[in-house]
């Protein structure tokens, strides 16, 4: 275990992000979206704030793409070019701003972005190519703060694709592109991912287990009170995350 569980964990920090990894992902593919905001909320309050995106970069492309895979002949791939020409600007801005910012800079902006993600949803729809385009290019720049931009592309796609197999997989698919972007560009900028190889390959494997768990409940499952439920869970831990990195600030 001492070769898979880094200094910077004990094990029963180790033991929950394993479990959060399932759970969250069973919650993404129900829902389409909320698990990535939870697990970054829950990794914010364990790892340190250095390593907290790019970990969840690379768990979140392994649960997306397995997402997307699963629901592949739902994807509206027309989408997916505009995507990924604004994504990979997004991404280089970002790359570099986010390894300057202090520790407690990264969890105040996790903070205010988990609550205004639950509070404040968009309502404006895309209108076109360049308005995917600009959606590509403004949430993977922010991902490379906040880590998890979902809530913000599934709340613009809603108004596109009605339909929740094709937003959902449409979805996975757009988040499959960003977390592969974000996870190249925090290893050009050096993040030593070895470190946390054994977390990331557990945690990868606990959420394709999720996923699966996720998917067969996707036409079952009534979820319109859970969403109340993680609306106010991710409220707290938000407002956990934002209380203590203002006082360091302050």
């Amino acid at each position: 275990m001492a070769l898979i569980i880094p200094d910077a964990l004990s094990t029963s920090q180790f033991s929950i992000l394993i479990i959060c990894s399932f759970m969250t992902s069973a919650i993404t593919s129900v829902m389409g979206v909320g698990g990535g905001a939870l697990l970054i909320a829950v990794m914010a309050s364990i790892i340190p704030a250095s390593a907290i995106i790019p970990v969840h970069a690379v768990v979140q492309l392994s649960s997306n793409s397995s997402r997307c895979w699963l629901l592949r002949q739902h994807v509206r791939r027309a989408i997916i070019l505009w995507f990924v020409v604004g994504s990979v600007l997004g991404a280089a801005l970002g790359g570099h701003l986010v390894l300057n910012l202090p520790a407690e800079a990264i969890t105040l902006i996790l903070g205010c972005f988990i609550l205004s993600s639950c509070w404040l949803p968009i309502t404006r729809g895309l209108g076109g190519k360049k308005s995917i385009a600009a959606l590509g290019s403004i949430t993977t720049f922010l991902t490379m703060f906040i880590g998890a931009t979902g809530p913000f592309v599934i709340a613009s796609l809603k108004h596109m694709i009605t339909e929740r197999k094709e937003l959902v997989s449409t979805t996975a698919a757009l988040m499959t592109i960003q977390h592969s972007i974000k996870a190249l560009v925090f290893g050009l900028f050096g993040f030593a991912f070895m470190e946390w190889i054994g977390v990331i390959g557990l945690m990868i494997a606990t959420g394709f287990l999720g996923t699966l768990a996720g998917q067969y409940l996707l036409d079952r499952f009534p979820n319109h009170q859970y969403h109340k439920a993680l609306k106010i869970l991710l409220s707290l831990i938000a407002l956990r995350l934002i209380w203590s990195s203002l006082m360091v600030l302050i």
